[in-house]
């Protein structure tokens, strides 16, 4: 095979032999880098002067062979009789290095001299009969003595046939030695350097191998890889002739990088000394640290000699800006070393690291890597580095070193506390297996090794996954601890028990041991910690109602805030508090950010509690497609088991939310769904069954809806929390006593909720809207004007329509007929904005109402009407609210096609030519308004909930999840 990019040396060295057989004796010294081919050009010249009919002597310096005597000399001219004779004149093994033996290279002692001349008369007289070529590869690692004997040669072969070719590697810094100065100075000595292989050259390589085309499409990258090493080149070939055998196809530019190449790297690092190798070893893992003065360190190396290793790797095309060229190089070099040896050497390199002051991170990840660490130095190094992880989002790197820290601490404190963290980690992106930590937490819980912020966490968690109980006693515990917290710490631990009170109240009871924290407005003016004025917040708007101190607090809170592990209570308790405080216009903006920062950073517990917040927000604003699409996504983000009592929240916004648009086939799957029996130890719980409520006041299961408001309206009566923002069961009961016809029942309840203290716009505006209704005079018409201002306040779109749908009622029954028409279409608009499809039927059965009693009405409308089938009539309501072709045919379950038919049908039955002209008086089912009090009366059992039978009459009987019912009281067992 030609070689590639050498052409010009081996024409020089056929020349030098020319010279050579015309009595000019020569000498060539060969020198490059690691493996940049100066042995495979002597072969290929030494092939070439054997056929031309030189006698060839070799020899190969060795490393190891360096303290054997004459080695060298032994390879050129073994077996002759002056060798034999020098040999007996050199020192014994084991004393034979260039310093012990007391040997010269310049200087011969006159025995000596005499050997190597018959030695030399030797040589001569061979080359007397036809030309030698001595080929030396790696004279470097020659020993001293053979290194005496090539000065004595080279000295007396100027007339000879002999052509003396040695190797030698370069080094960047050559050192000045007496063997290099003797010959360099001879008039017949020739130098020749060999560099990389260029792109053309590695092409030339590929071209050998492989074809002309492939070469130059593969040479930049090949030569990027190996940096023009030709053994590196020829590995990266190997690869890649394998890799095509595989895959016949044929390959693209991107070098194939394999198990050959990873060999000829090794190959290159064992050729030098073992230095090369040290420091090859510390390049890789010190990555971008490494410097000449810490690869020294970690290499027992002056930092000069690193550097002059560093270059030597450089020249072999193994390193480019003081890094590997390849991963595959550095994998190569890690792979190296045993298991043993890799571990205490990423040691070794985390104590340099960690005293030259690098990160945490760093550090930490060699550590890791040796799964290996001692010290309080290496504890708070990998605690610092997973608080680092956290804040990048890094999870699995924080729980690593967490891991790694909590294995090696030695104090109980500080173990517990790491415990406390790896909670926190595993509850970002698996709340479900932090409850593997609360075993180790109670532990030091009891042993007294938990305090401060580490204590609450345990709280948390221990609320999370149903031990409500556990955790109130870990909390009173906390408090009547007063002499080991400070003021402060027990003012914010009491914070937590009232707020506590409002979501858990059976669990947490207000007594006289655990008082409220005293003046929470003082507090929301002076507290500097985001969690204690988001909590005061919240327990202000909870205690006494909305205000615009407790609303400030709250959206100082949010723009102050980032969103971290420790700070998203304190954002979640500030949204709530704009929530209860009935402002989720104020709330939606912030929340969304959050929620879109969550889903950047892949936190899947942040995005379930969050999406919940977002689901809840949009329906108090009235849209519900929005509110519905939250809620499916935060019960889809966590499984059921991992939301513990919490999944009520989700389920209570879904089930309101879909109930809403009319989707009954939804809410009833909804209702199916099993739900902890915790659950109706929280605010959840009455938060549940107020929407299930509604969802029975929608499909006209009156009394059923009026049992699930009153037991809502109990529970929340006897905990201490009858709030309408958490749950407002009286608008709920309001409207079933509406549609049984009992209008004093319903002004009753609407006049109690005005006077609660926690009536915010959104509540009043809701309750003014159904007060209204009930007033039939100039009154009930201002009414209507007051709640819709209340109700944009908050911008709840749903309520709006439902007012301007009341109003235009109203209006139509004191004879304003024109304006009661523009405001039901006023409301239609709004309805269908927020996809509130019940809402829409309702105004459209009203709508037909009056039409159909007004003189004059469109009879022939009203006839063609009647003609419609069931299905014609669902498919054309359907559309008359807008709907797609394809929305209505998954809505009905029926194929695209079958709609098509139905409204063709539709359209020529009313004698219409597009949607636009359906009449508006459609309702889904052809139920009138006295049909639907026919069947309120007649009752209808409630749904199955959690595998109990919910109650099915009404109000005075039954049990309902370990509650009983009776009268006006809820006892709770």
């Amino acid at each position: 095979m030609e070689l590639a990019e050498r052409r010009r040396e081996l024409g020089v060295l056929n020349g030098l032999f020319d010279r050579a057989r015309q009595h000019r004796g020569q000498i060539a010294l060969i020198t490059g880098g690691v493996a940049c081919g100066k042995t495979a050009l002597v072969n290929t010249f030494a092939d070439h002067a054997v056929d031309s009919g030189a006698v060839l002597l070799t020899a190969t310096g060795s490393r190891a062979e360096q303290a054997l005597p004459l080695g060298v000399m032994g390879q050129l001219f073994g077996g002759t009789t002056p060798l034999d004779q020098l040999t007996a004149r050199t020192p014994p093994a084991g004393v034979g290095s260039t310093v012990d033996s007391g040997w010269d290279v310049l200087a011969v002692d006159q025995p000596d001299a005499a050997v190597l001349d018959a030695l030399c008369a030797h040589l001569l007289d061979l080359a007397s009969q036809q030309p030698v070529v001595l080929a030396i590869d790696d004279v470097q690692f020659a020993d001293a003595q053979s290194q005496q004997a090539l000065l004595y040669l080279q000295r007396r072969i100027r007339s000879a046939r002999v052509l003396m070719v040695l190797t030698e590697w370069a080094q960047p810094r050559p050192r000045h030695l007496p063997f290099h100065s003797e010959v360099a100075r001879l008039p017949y000595f020739t130098r020749l350097r060999l560099a990389p292989l260029s792109r053309s050259g590695v092409a030339e390589v590929l071209a050998q191998q492989l074809d002309v085309p492939t070469g130059r499409q593969l040479a930049p990258a090949y030569h990027q890889t190996s940096g023009g090493n030709p053994l590196l080149v020829h590995a990266l070939i190997e690869d890649y002739l394998a890799a095509d055998c595989a895959r016949p196809s044929g390959l693209g530019a991107e070098p194939v990088v394999g198990d050959a190449f990873g060999q000829a790297v090794l190959d290159c690092l064992h050729r030098w000394e073992h230095s090369l190798r040290e420091v090859a070893c510390g390049l890789a893992l010190l990555g971008e640290h490494a410097c000449p003065r810490l690869l020294g360190r970690l290499a027992d190396l002056p930092a000069d000699s690193a550097a002059q290793v560093l270059d030597v790797l450089t020249m072999a095309g193994l390193v480019h800006n003081g890094g590997f060229r390849h991963p595959a190089a550095r994998a190569a070099v890690l792979d190296s070393l045993t298991p043993t040896d890799l571990a205490a050497l990423h040691v070794r390199v985390a104590e340099l690291l960690h005293h030259e002051g690098a990160s945490a991170t760093a550090v930490a990840g060699h550590l890791i890597s040796a799964d290996q660490a001692s010290g309080p130095w290496a504890t708070a190094v990998l605690c610092d580095a997973a608080r680092q992880a956290l804040a990048d989002d890094d999870a699995t790197l924080a729980a690593a070193c967490l891991d790694l820290a909590h294995r090696v601490c030695g104090d109980d404190q500080e173990r517990a506390a790491i415990t406390a963290l790896l909670a926190q980690v595993d509850w970002r992106a698996r709340p479900g297996t932090a409850n593997l930590r609360l075993a180790q937490l109670r532990a030091a819980m009891r042993a007294g090794h938990l305090t401060g912020s580490d204590a609450m966490t345990l709280v948390k968690y221990l609320l999370w996954h149903d031990h409500a109980g556990e955790a109130a006693q870990t909390l009173t515990t906390l408090i009547e601890a007063t002499e080991s917290v400070s003021p402060q710490v027990h003012a914010e631990l009491g914070l937590t028990y009232h707020l506590l009170s409002h979501s858990h109240p059976p669990l947490f009871p207000r007594r006289a041991s655990v008082p409220v924290p005293p003046g929470p407005m003082e507090l929301l003016a002076t507290t500097g910690d985001a969690w204690s004025r988001a909590a005061a917040a919240l327990a202000t708007v909870l205690s006494t109602g909305p205000s615009e101190v407790a609303i400030s607090a709250a959206e100082h809170v949010l723009q102050t805030c980032q969103l971290t592990d420790t700070t998203l209570d304190a954002l979640v308790s500030a949204l709530l508090a704009l929530v209860y405080a009935d402002r989720p216009d104020r709330a939606a903006p912030w929340c969304e950010a959050l929620l879109e920062e969550s889903a950047a950073r892949q936190a899947n517990t942040w995005q379930a509690l969050l999406g919940n917040l977002r689901a809840e927000i949009a329906f108090r604003q009235g849209d519900l497609l929005l509110a519905a699409e939250h809620a499916r996504t935060a019960l889809d983000r966590m499984p059921a088991e991992q939301w513990g009592a919490g999944i009520g929240a989700p389920l209570a916004t879904l089930l309101l939310a879909t109930t809403g648009m009319g989707d009954h086939d939804e809410a009833a799957g909804l209702l199916k769904r099993s739900v902890p029996e915790a659950m109706f130890q929280t605010w959840f719980g009455p938060q549940y069954l107020c929407a299930r409520g509604h969802y029975f006041l929608a499909t006209g299961r009156l009394f059923a809806a009026l049992g699930d408001f009153r037991n809502c309206g109990a529970l929340m009566t006897e905990w201490g929390i009858d709030h309408p923002a958490i749950a407002a069961w009286r608008t709920g009961a309001a409207q079933a006593h509406l549609r049984l016809d009992q209008p004093d029942q319903a002004r009753e309840l609407l006049t109690e909720q005005l006077a609660l203290p926690g009536a915010g716009v959104r509540t009043r505006g809701v309750s003014l809207r159904l007060l209204a209704a009930l007033d039939r005079s100039e009154q009930g018409l201002s009414l209507f004007t007051e709640a819709l201002a209340l109700l944009r306040v908050p911008g709840d779109r749903v309520e709006q329509a439902a007012a301007l749908v009341d109003l235009s009622h109203a209006q139509h029954g004191r004879g304003e007929v024109d304006q009661a028409r523009a405001t039901a279409e006023q409301a239609m608009d709004l309805a269908k904005s927020c996809h509130a499809e019940t809402l829409c039927r309702r105004l459209l059965a009203r709508a037909g109402a009056h039409h159909a009693g007004q003189d004059g009405g469109d009879t022939g409308a009203a006839a063609g009407l009647a003609t419609l089938s069931r299905a014609e009539w669902r498919v054309a309501s359907l559309a008359a609210l807008g709907d797609t072709n394809r929305v209505i045919s998954r809505k009905l379950g029926i194929t695209v096609s079958t709609v098509e038919q139905h409204l063709t049908r539709v359209y020529r039955k009313l004698n219409v030519q597009s949607r636009a002209e359906l009449p508006s008086g459609l309702p889904l089912q052809r139920r009138t308004w006295s049909e639907e009090r026919e069947n309120a009366r007649v009752g209808v059992p409630s749904a199955r909930l959690s595998g109990r039978a919910a109650p099915a009459g009404g109000w005075a009987h039954g049990r309902v999840f370990g509650t009983r019912v009776d009268d006006r009281r809820v006892r709770v067992e």
